[in-house]
């Protein structure tokens, strides 16, 4: 059978029953062409977060409005209103423009996206289908913002508030959710999505990523029990910031808006543990002084420190800097690369950086007659930067010289990401199950295939057919009786066709 098999040559897009199946005839589809089954998944995409958060919003206003009273009338422009908030559209009530606004909405939302989007990724994605997919998210969300554009403007003449810009609105909302798509889309098909990259991405890259979100959560989580325990240790002022509440439905509003600034006030802790100032106004609050100015008075900003500020505040700088040896540590440990390792410590320090800037810049904003709110920005990439860049060197340079060097498996592959191009879809079991037949007692006898010869088809084979063929590098010529033989698979049970017999 050797001798057989090798000229033997399948024909194409045969799978062994005996019929040569022909490639499809005609034009192939355009890149605008869409089947049902895309399509209904993309208008899901497109429609399903935007509802579902247009529901919410809606049930939102009815309630405070119906508890505090107001008059429904205005309820359209409320709703738009409470709309682009969500999505940090900055607004102007009368003389007052609210441009600090709560993150945890935001967060809701381009997490619902994300994941309806994660859901319609494809298991072999092309460039057409993560472009169709990326608009089908923007879609929504953008046409749903045109109407709210639209009912503020028609209700500037009503009521005192002024529709945004639609370059500042479309924008906001443009960012966020292709950041949604990405994130998406990353999740289900990261190797897929780098293969679309024109230049090859090095290994201390990918390491200084995956370590640059191991940073970020760290120093996130530093800051949160920060605000934690400076809220305890500021609790006297409890009662202070529920001074204007008149009754219960007040002092629940207040508690529920406090709770929706909550990320704003960690990401706040985490500027000021890195050495920034967060400005409120003309005051500030930091490490090393505190300058008065007017601050509101709400249970979110309890955990606010007073000055004059302590000697003992230069202590936590610490955090930050223990942070980036951490990261350091880790890299030093699993990276085998070390020429690469120094490379892969600064990109963990800049992604770490331009990630907090990203976040310091979604909660920071105009509030009112205070002014501007937020994290000294320029100081908070300097401070950020030194600290994890520094730390990173220290903590990998420790580890080289005093620790074990770790098995990077782990960290090198992900089972999500590395090994989805390996499904078992790619392996049907009626194929290469041999398990099956395995204890089958009579076995199963197969017929010779059959030979097609010069365009004739053979059905009993000669085993004893004796064909010559030129050994590689051979100047002998073969034999003229050489005819083109190619061996068309005959049909057998489905259950039966085992490799191998």
């Amino acid at each position: 059978m050797s001798s057989r098999n090798s000229l033997v040559r399948r024909t194409a897009g045969s799978r062994g029953t005996g019929e040569t199946v022909a490639p499809p005839s005609g034009p192939e589809p355009g890149w605008w062409s869409l089947s049902p089954e895309r399509a209904r998944t993309l208008l899901l995409v497109a429609a399903r977060p935007t509802i579902t958060a247009m529901a919410a919003t809606v049930l939102l206003v009815l309630v405070v409005m119906l508890t505090t009273g107001t008059d429904l009338t205005s309820a359209p422009a409320a709703v738009a209103a409470t709309w682009l908030a969500a999505h940090q559209v900055p607004f102007t009530v009368g003389r007052t423009t609210l441009g600090l606004l709560p993150l945890v909405p935001t967060a809701v939302l381009v997490w619902l996206a994300a994941r309806e989007c994660a859901r319609a990724v494809p298991n072999r994605p092309t460039p057409v289908e993560l472009g169709w997919l990326t608009g089908a998210v923007l879609a929504g969300p953008l046409l749903m913002t045109a109407v709210c554009l639209a009912v503020t403007g028609d209700a500037a003449g009503v009521i005192p508030l002024q529709s945004p810009g639609p370059v500042a609105a479309f924008g906001w909302v443009f960012v966020l959710y292709l950041g949604a798509a990405a994130a998406g889309i990353a999740s289900q098909a990261w190797s897929s999505l780098c293969a679309f990259v024109p230049i090859e991405i090095p290994e201390w890259a990918v390491l200084g990523a995956r370590a640059a979100r191991r940073t970020v959560l760290r120093m996130l989580g530093c800051a949160a029990l920060a605000t934690v325990i400076s809220f305890f240790v500021h609790l006297s002022r409890f009662d202070g910031a529920f001074a204007r509440a008149h009754n219960f439905t007040d002092v629940l509003g207040m508690a529920v808006l406090s709770l929706l600034y909550l990320p704003n006030v960690v990401i706040g802790a985490a500027g000021i543990l890195s050495g920034a100032a967060v400005l409120f106004g003309a005051g500030s609050v930091g490490l090393f002084g505190v300058t008065g100015g007017h601050m509101p008075v709400v249970p979110a900003l309890i955990p606010v420190p007073e000055g004059p500020a302590s000697p003992w505040w230069a202590v936590l700088l610490l955090v930050p800097l223990a942070v980036g040896v951490l990261g350091g540590i880790e890299l030093g440990r699993t990276s085998d690369d070390r020429p690469g390792a120094p490379w892969a410590t600064l990109t963990c320090a800049a992604l770490s950086t331009l990630t907090f800037l990203v976040l310091a810049i979604l909660g920071s904003g105009q509030l009112g007659a205070v002014g501007w709110v937020g994290v000294d920005l320029l100081m908070l990439v300097v401070l950020m930067v030194t600290w994890f860049g520094f730390g990173g060197f220290v903590g990998m340079a420790f580890a080289r010289r005093f620790l074990t060097p770790a098995a990077p498996a782990e960290d090198y592959y992900d089972d999500d990401d590395e090994y989805d191009e390996y499904e078992d879809d790619y392996y049907d079991d009626d194929e290469y199950d041999d398990e099956d037949h395995a204890d089958d007692e009579d076995p199963v006898e197969y017929d010779d295939p059959a030979v097609e010869v010069d365009g004739e088809l053979v059905e009993d084979f000669d085993d004893e057919l004796e064909v010559s063929i030129a050994a590689p590098g051979s100047t002998d010529e073969p034999a003229d009786d050489i005819v083109d033989v190619e061996v068309v698979e005959s049909d057998l049970p489905d259950e039966d066709k085992t490799p191998g017999r």
